[in-house]
């Protein structure tokens, strides 16, 4: 099976899989706005979600995350319920791709890029990726995208909310990679 390439991003960029939480009072200013860093641990969850339905298991790794870019649109306000939509792409290392809106409306709050790397525990240095992390990847991407095939036939009407298409046309932009 050939290792997914650089562009990865942009094949699975249809891949996504959502998470959702509410604000809670501890993640918010004086004014009730999310603070910034409360915005990680949501990160967490969409990564984690997107790590279960590939079928991964981090237990069974050393993972250290090396870089993280977040751009904040508007702010999350207590008590918002927000959808955490994350994709990812596995070329060497594990790049994660986050954007949170607010349920209410499907206004985009926040995007971000994690980027992770695996560590050989015996050597401490960093590694490729795990032939079984890959071959996980490889199997969720095809298997989603053979469900989105036989789920609806050409032409169908899109049963999705309102609010379900509001994020999914708003999701078509893209983070600004760095080289």
């Amino acid at each position: 099976m050939p290792r997914l390439v650089q562009s990865a991003t942009n094949i699975m960029r249809d891949v996504s899989v959502e998470a959702t939480a509410r604000v809670r009072w501890g993640e918010c200013d004086l004014q009730g706005h999310a603070y910034y860093a409360s915005y990680i641990p949501w990160f967490d969850l969409g990564r984690e979600k997107f790590a279960l339905d590939v079928g991964a298991d981090y237990r069974k790794y050393q993972i250290a995350t090396t870089d993280l870019y977040v751009r904040y649109h508007q702010p999350a306000k207590y008590l918002d319920e927000l959808v955490i939509r994350t994709w990812a792409a596995a070329p060497g290392t594990l790049t994660y791709y986050y954007e949170i809106y607010r349920k209410q409306g499907g206004l985009l709050v926040a995007e971000a890029r994690t980027i992770h790397a695996f560590v050989d525990a015996e050597r401490g240095v960093l590694t490729k990726i795990p032939d079984d992390m890959h071959h996980a990847f490889v199997e969720f991407l095809e298997k989603y995208r053979e469900r989105k095939r036989n789920a609806a036939p050409a032409g169908a009407p899109d049963a999705r909310s309102r609010s379900e298409r509001d994020i999914a046309t708003s999701s078509s932009r893209e983070i600004g990679e760095t080289s």
